[in-house]
């Protein structure tokens, strides 16, 4: 107890002087950190690369990482194996009018929040799950410093053909910045003494190392022009081209509106080579209006227009949409669309009643964006300079009128080769992970898990045409899946005529005999019922293949495997679709996956080296971040050691779990990364043996390579927190948003009261939690209320009407956030969205106070009083009262559940009594019961990694820090810098250290862990 009562002292003082912000929760015995990118800053590593590139190698070695602090297991959560597939030819694009090579530069954020953990694989479900790559040639990755984006994202980039930029860099005009343009101008223009770039070489080997496709940047002063930067960066393209980097990229974007003759070499380039793909017009809130006049200048000095963009803030879609199109060399001109620093306008701007509702908003708002209002491209709304609004207005839908990027970007597809295809549409994203339609584990978010996204969202068309129908919608669903977290959702009216929707343009060989498709559907009725439903593959002559999916046997998800007549070896797949024909006129269809394969077989490389690295163990739970490599040799980057997954005959891989050696096996997740981490495993009690596994899926879909085991030996029961009850949900503070520093110390609930229950609440204090999450857990504080009795509930917020931040004056309270409250009324642990008072039967929210992006100055000085009745059919027993605050410039953000944006949270619990009937929370529709085991489970179980000696573990005593079952260390201060290294550690004196909190991670054998510790 002296240990924890220190921690919490330094840990207030800290706080409150505003000096010192903790990296890790205070009270865990081990660390709820994941990732640590510390050491992943663009200087560092170009020496880091330097130096290898002077000893003849093009990357560092493991050693060296991990002396510089950086770790295998990190790497492994930057680095992709995905290679850039690359796109089909557009010249039969839908829309005809479009100019043929014209491209999309997304330069948005991803997720939200800076650099870190931001968009990594993670346990929150409600997560940014951008899903249009099928527009999209470039994405900026705006949030995160260069060389730290992570690979989850640039795996479903390159799935999709689509590059991805490392990160940006920003030169701005308001000097802000930490690294100004001077000193990066300085550190890049450094020569050898052959006078040579001395960081050239090796900033091609980085990006080739991790598999990233450039660098970007937002350089708005000019010293883009200085002539050793000019040459720098024609060099980079130089070096990529002599290293078959083809997909290289370096974006700059300034103040400049047009290309004009004085700036071409600088900014795009020459007869010499490139220089940056350049996006226009920075400074304008419009396009330029240089568009017709820059193009001819790009063509002027390289030959093409490949590469030009003219940018928007997208903080406004009213634009000049009209000049786009304005004549031919207007047309050739591709567009870069551009905002925020933290978070995308998709994200920010997306709202809904709850995380579901939200999640399905973001995905039309996405899709209104990119295909056009209607969401089919086919119909899209007439260009429009005004009206465009992100919000719902005038009976609006957001973006409903917006003509769409499909009106000047033609589609893209990535899906050509030879068979097989396959999909369970999948975003990435789940409030659990299902296999086969059964629950295996809890909330995920994983864009590695990305399938192939649908090249048109959505073509629902008559049959064989290219005439739209609405007959049929079509959208992603979270409400069920069969394997993963999401799945396709059909509805409307089944008619004789039938529709017809269009998923994918491909270009796919049958290169085997035995063609067939797989379909996984769910329609949730009970008996045998006809499905209506067709696979439609369409062949090189114009013809379509239709393969009906047949009866569905009962209310579960059902798996079909139906040969294809009509098509034969050596035949051409140029589109694949789903036909909807019978008479139906309440349609509903859940498809789950789509396969498309024939009798081709091929062996996937092994996995090897699998490693766990244990998370937020408790007494039932553990958490694990899992890296591992692959059994074969690189051949396109064999220098830089860069196996793509392809070239080891790799779809992806699943990550298994078992308890105990003999045990059950389920499937837990599936990633083309080299690395996963999957949240909360659940343990039977205090004897389960956990064993983790990996294996590689062929690109056959058809052949596994055998289990690769880890038996990960749990820690001391007696020193393990209880594992904190969350089935109502995460309610959180996004740690990487803006502002999350001074939140912590401003943003927090001093009162909440109750009065006229049983028991009422009578909570106050006079600081901030303490371990950063900005979650108040005050479960232990009850609200007894009877079924019928009238509350009246009072909140109020710190008030910083005379606050100080870093010793100055500075107000960034609650009062600049929405907030509301809920309680469980119905015990199915979530918060139905609607409000008790406009509809008692049903709802649960008891309030709600703010107004969008501006400050409710009363939740401070006055606090928020909300009177409610407990409905007369409220569910007895145990409950919970969560009250949230939000950042009302985000609305997504607001809700429930999930990750807030430098906000607050706080649960306290409910016990309700009374004799009435009790209303029913709804029906769980998944499909229930313990899910299958995977398919052709093989593999030598002699060869089960272990751990030997025990749980690794650190003890600060004395003056040193002592170890038992160690092999390596690293030791981090409480704000996450890199302190030491240490191998083969018995002790380490702490003198060097300053007294204070430090995180210490742990290696013996395949397991790591990771510990507190106080050194005084």
């Amino acid at each position: 107890m002296k240990v924890k009562s220190t921690l919490h002292a330094m840990l207030l003082a800290g706080m409150l002087s505003g000096s010192f912000v903790p990296a890790f929760a205070a009270d865990d015995t081990t660390s709820s950190s994941v990732y640590d990118f510390s050491g992943f800053s663009d200087t560092k590593l170009m020496q880091l690369f330097y130096n290898a590139y002077q000893n003849g190698r093009k990357y560092p070695t493991a050693e060296e990482f991990a002396a510089a602090g950086i770790q295998q297991s990190d790497i492994a959560f930057i680095r992709s194996h995905v290679r850039n597939k690359g796109i089909l030819d557009r010249a039969d694009r839908l829309i005809k009018d479009t100019y043929e090579k014209r491209d999309l530069w997304m330069n948005i954020p991803m997720d939200a929040g800076k650099d870190g953990a931001v968009g990594q694989p993670n346990k929150t479900f409600h997560s940014d799950v951008f899903s249009m790559w099928n527009y999209t040639n470039i994405f900026g990755a705006w949030n995160h410093g260069v060389f730290s984006a992570p690979s989850a994202w640039t795996d479903a980039a390159h799935k999709n053909g689509s590059a991805m930029y490392s990160g940006i860099k920003f030169f701005d005009t308001t000097g802000g910045r930490p690294d100004g343009a001077a000193g990066w101008m300085n550190f890049i223009s450094d020569r050898n003494d052959d006078d040579s770039f001395k960081y050239l070489e090796p900033m091609i080997n980085c990006l080739m190392y991790f598999g990233f496709d450039g660098i970007n940047y937002n350089w708005e002063d000019s010293g883009y022009s200085d002539d050793d930067i000019v040459e720098f960066h024609k060099g980079l393209y130089a070096s990529a081209k002599k290293h078959g980097f083809d997909d290289f990229h370096c974006g700059i974007y300034t103040s400049s509106s047009g290309l004009s003759a004085y700036e071409a070499d600088a900014l795009f380039g020459n007869s010499e080579g490139r220089t940056h793909d350049l996006m226009l017009n920075y400074s304008n809130g419009d396009f330029s209006y240089q568009l017709s006049s820059s193009a001819k200048q790009a063509i002027n000095a390289m030959g093409t227009t490949e590469g030009l963009y003219t940018g928007v803030w997208i903080v406004s879609l009213n634009r000049g949409w009209n000049r786009l199109n304005a004549d031919e060399y207007a047309k050739q001109v591709s567009l870069c669309m551009w905002g925020e620093h933290a978070q995308s306008r998709f994200w920010s701007y997306n709202n809904g009643t709850d995380a579901y509702d939200a999640q399905t908003n973001y995905q039309y708002l996405l899709e209104r964006f990119m295909s056009g209002g209607t969401r089919n491209p086919l119909t899209r709304p007439e260009i429009r300079n005004s009206g465009n609004d992100w919000e719902a207005s005038n009976g609006q839908k957001p973006l409903q009128t917006f003509a769409g990027i499909a009106t000047w970007i033609p589609e893209r597809s990535s899906i050509f080769g030879n068979l097989p295809f396959e999909t369970h549409f999948n975003l990435g994203n789940g409030d659990r992970y299902a296999y086969k339609g059964k629950k295996t584990a809890g909330s995920w978010y994983n864009m590695s898990n990305q399938d192939y996204v649908p090249t048109y969202r959505w073509l629902v068309v008559k049959p064989g045409t290219l005439t739209a129908s609405t007959d049929i919608d079509a959208r992603f669903s979270h409400d069920d899946q069969y394997i993963g977290g999401t799945s396709l959702l059909l509805t409307g009216k089944a008619t004789s005529e039938g529709t017809d929707l269009v998923l994918y343009k491909t270009d796919l060989n049958v290169s085997a005999g035995d063609p067939f498709v797989k379909v996984a559907v769910k329609n949730g009725k009970e008996g045998s019922n006809a499905s209506n439903l067709y696979v439609i593959l369409k062949k090189a002559d114009g013809s379509w293949v239709e393969t009906p999916v047949g009866n569905i046997e009962g209310n579960n998800w059902n798996e079909k495997t139906v040969s294809v007549s009509g098509l034969s070896q050596s035949d051409v797949i140029k589109a694949i679709g789903l036909r909807v024909k019978g008479a139906d006129d309440n349609y509903k269809m859940y498809v789950g996956e789509l396969q498309v394969n024939d009798a081709v077989k091929t062996n996937p490389a092994l996995v090897k080296d699998l490693n766990v690295e244990v998370k937020e163990e408790t007494k039932t739970s553990m958490s694990a971040k899992l890296f591992w490599n692959v059994d074969a040799k690189a051949e396109k980057r064999a220098e830089w050691d860069l196996v793509y997954n392809d070239e080891a005959n790799i779809d992806h891989f699943e990550v298994l779990y078992k308890n105990g050696e003999n045990g059950r096996v389920s499937e837990l997740a599936r990633t083309s990364s080299w690395g996963c981490y999957v949240g909360d495993i659940l343990f039977d009690g205090a004897d389960d043996e956990p064993y983790i596994g990996v294996r590689s899926v062929s690109t056959d879909l058809k052949t596994y390579s055998p289990v690769e085991w880890v038996k990960v030996t749990r820690g001391d029961q007696a020193s393990l927190p209880v594992r904190v009850d969350n089935s109502y949900g995460i309610s959180q503070m996004d740690p990487s948003c803006d502002g999350a520093d001074i939140a912590r110390q401003q943003r927090y609930v001093t009162d909440v009261t109750t009065t006229g229950a049983d028991q009422n609440l009578d909570y106050h204090t006079d600081h901030p939690v303490l371990d950063g999450t900005q979650y108040d857990n005050q479960t232990d504080k009850v609200l007894k209320v009877k079924q019928g009795q009238e509350v009246t509930l009072f909140v109020k917020a710190f008030d910083t009407s005379n606050a100080t931040y870093n010793g100055s004056k500075k107000t960034d309270g609650l009062r600049y956030c929405f907030a509301g409250g809920w309680i469980d009324l119905n015990g199915d642990h979530n918060f139905n969205p609607d409000k008790i008072a406009d509809n008692p039967e049903e709802g649960e929210q008891l309030f709600f106070v703010g107004t969008v992006r501006k400050a409710t100055p009363e939740i401070e000085t006055e606090g928020i009083t909300c009177k409610f009745k407990v409905p007369e059919d409220a569910k007895t027993g145990k409950s919970r009262l969560r009250i949230v605050f939000s950042d009302a410039w985000f609305a997504g953000a607001f809700l429930p559940t999930g990750l807030h944006n430098k906000g607050f949270s706080m649960d306290f619990g409910v016990e309700i009594s009374g004799d009435n009937p009790e209303r029913q929370g709804p029906a769980d529709l998944h499909d229930q019961g313990v899910a299958d085991e995977p398919a052709n489970l093989e593999g030598n179980l002699t060869a089960i990694k272990t751990v030997k000696g025990g749980a690794s573990t650190v003890e600060a005593a004395n003056g040193e820090l002592s170890f038992q079952n160690c092999e390596k260390a690293w030791i981090y201060d409480a704000n996450g810098a890199f302190v030491k290294y240490l191998v083969s550690p018995s002790s380490f004196q702490t003198s060097s250290l300053a007294a204070g909190v430090y995180l210490v991670k742990m290696q013996q054998g395949h397991v790591f862990r990771s510990q507190k510790v106080v050194v005084k």
